[in-house]
């Protein structure tokens, strides 16, 4: 609750001597208020897994089958939890598991089904590898827990590497010239000529290694 006890509490000016007898019971009442309504907000906190107390969270856990992963943050323990139901519904596709990443604070990653010269149950998840080597335990425990039966999951890591590099000039010519023969093979002889020229200018670069 955001209650601008300042505001609510004014008291005209030449009431509101610093310090006086009146100042000090309006500091008391404010701070007897904040308890009150600390306690009457304190049963819709317990609601959200973000500002719950952390033994109704691991109620909330156990209902929505989270366990928590060793030496996982308290922040990324809450928020599995707190979205547990939407990253379920969307286990099935690639924007729940998009959803699901952006969630647990890794959007850079990439998803690709039936990858030439693979074996068409694999899934391709390819991330940062800072991402990677930081989280392993607990991208393994999405793969194991929302990972479809039929598919097996494999890691590739992407290296972003910026590229600095002057721009480049390509240019191209082209002259295409069309003759047409009369069918009485008379000498007439018509002549079309097409003048193409195009002009690419590419100022940066950028190279993506995996």
């Amino acid at each position: 609750m955001n209650i601008n006890w300042q505001a609510l509490t004014k008291m005209p000016y030449w009431l509101a001597r610093p310090k006086s007898e009146l100042d000090k019971l309006r500091q008391a009442a404010v701070i007897y208020w904040q308890r009150v309504a600390d306690i009457l907000a304190w049963p819709a906190r317990q609601l959200d897994p973000m500002t719950a107390e952390l033994e109704l969270v691991n109620l909330l856990a156990w209902e929505r089958d989270i366990s928590q992963i060793p030496n996982e943050t308290e922040l990324m323990y809450r928020t599995r939890v707190k979205y547990a139901l939407q990253f379920a519904k969307g286990a099935g596709s690639k924007e729940g598991w998009y959803f699901m990443f952006e969630k647990l604070g890794t959007p850079w990653i990439t998803i690709d089904e039936r990858v030439s010269e693979t074996d068409w149950d694999v899934v391709s998840l390819q991330l940062l590898d800072s991402d990677l080597a930081e989280r392993n335990q607990l991208i393994d425990n999405i793969c194991r827990q929302y990972g479809r039966t039929t598919r097996r999951y494999q890691y590739d890591t992407i290296a972003s590497m910026p590229l600095i590099a002057p721009p480049n000039d390509f240019a191209l010519d082209s002259l295409t010239g069309f003759a047409k023969l009369n069918d009485d093979m008379s000498p007439k002889l018509g002549l079309a000529l097409m003048d193409n020229e195009s002009h690419f200018i590419i100022a940066t670069n950028k190279q993506l290694i995996s």
